[in-house]
């Protein structure tokens, strides 16, 4: 009786898999490249047409492609054929290519993604100086950034006028090393070590940023990093 039941779950999990919508793994870069519409709009308007969904978005921005008050985007049913089923009146983030998109690309809800402020940083003028500067003090759209990217890891933290040690484990790097580092990913692991009063006076810093590393930062790693910038 045991081995029918494991013979069954088997065969249902094999079932299921087999309907499944399977996707690979694209970093942000990958999906600019890979795109020739990059926009933020609501969809207003569905449509089935044979096996495809057709929607109708209200566009607030768009970041690649043609400027257009209104666009059309089709994509699968869902499931297997990795449609991507968009809610009617939300707001989104949406690639697509030859106006189609799918479920495997990074479209997403605009309130539950960092992926628009990485776009502006991108795209727009708004941007288009950040993280290029040499001064240590964060500039206005580095501050601006910083704060939209990590409102939620650290909604006490003001990063306004603050000098930041930006770093990739215990490695000291630079503003425009860090974001041609991580602005590509989704969930860079990331911790926030504001310095001592001492420490800010010995040094004109305010903070560290740590990126990457499978540690917390000890007191012990604090002092090697802060060694590196003598």
């Amino acid at each position: 009786m045991k081995q029918i039941v494991l013979i069954a779950i088997i065969l249902i999990s094999e079932l299921t898999n087999g309907f499944a919508c399977r996707c690979s793994y694209q970093n942000l870069k990958n999906e600019i490249d890979s795109a020739d519409l990059i926009f933020q709009g609501i969809p207003i308007d569905k449509k089935q047409v044979d096996s495809k969904m057709i929607y109708q978005f209200s566009v607030d921005k768009i970041w690649k492609g043609d400027k257009l008050d209104t666009i059309e985007i089709k994509t699968g049913l869902g499931g297997q054929d990795c449609g991507m089923i968009f809610e009617i009146g939300k707001c989104y983030v949406v690639f697509a290519k030859n106006g189609e998109t799918t479920h495997c690309r990074k479209n997403a809800l605009i309130d539950s993604t960092h992926i628009d402020l990485k776009l502006d940083y991108k795209f727009t003028n708004d941007f288009v100086d950040a993280f290029k500067n040499q001064e240590n003090k964060l500039n206005s759209q580095e501050s601006e950034y910083l704060n939209r990217h990590f409102n939620s890891e650290f909604k006490n933290y003001d990063f306004k006028d603050k000098s930041i040690i930006f770093t990739h484990s215990t490695l000291v790097i630079s503003k425009s090393d860090w974001i041609e580092t991580n602005w590509e990913y989704d969930n860079p692991s990331i911790e926030l070590v504001e310095l001592t009063k001492e420490e800010k006076e010995e040094t004109g810093y305010d903070a560290i940023l740590v990126t990457w590393s499978k540690f917390l930062l000890t007191d012990k790693m604090k002092k090697r990093i802060l060694k590196r910038l003598k």
